[in-house]
């Protein structure tokens, strides 16, 4: 399978929407770390944060911006990709300033495909010959 050597670390409180995006994700191959929300999710970062290949996180969570995950994850290794989802389009979450225009993001609720094409696309985009 294509995504067998990489990990992604799935970071969102709703639990039904993070085990079917985990399901769909180990479904492409992918080696899949999950967590819930606030305390979890830093855990997660500061454990495997050199595993992780990418970070797919809702925006906000009732405990923690998760728009700053990245932040010690990027610190770990500058070069891993973020992608945010959120119920809000990206235009609103841009205006809020919870959003880099430049971040990539899906607005949920998502298809599977868009999920799995963005995924390709930025692991793609970020793999180590690219960032080199």
């Amino acid at each position: 399978m294509r995504g067998s050597r990489e990990t992604i670390l799935v970071v969102d409180d709703a639990e039904s929407l993070r085990n079917d995006v985990c399901r769909i994700l180990r479904g492409e191959g992918y080696t899949v770390i999950s967590a819930g929300r606030g305390v979890e999710a830093q855990w997660c970062v500061e454990r495997h944060g050199m595993q992780v290949d990418l970070l797919l996180a809702d925006l906000a969570s009732p405990e923690a911006d998760n728009y700053h995950l990245g932040i010690p994850l990027g610190m770990l290794h500058p070069y891993r990709p973020v992608i945010f989802t959120s119920p809000r389009n990206r235009h609103e979450n841009i205006r809020r300033g919870l959003l880099d225009p430049r971040s990539p993001f899906l607005q949920k609720p998502f298809p599977p495909y868009l999920l799995t094409r963005l995924v390709r696309m930025v692991l793609d985009r970020w793999s180590p010959l690219q960032t080199m």
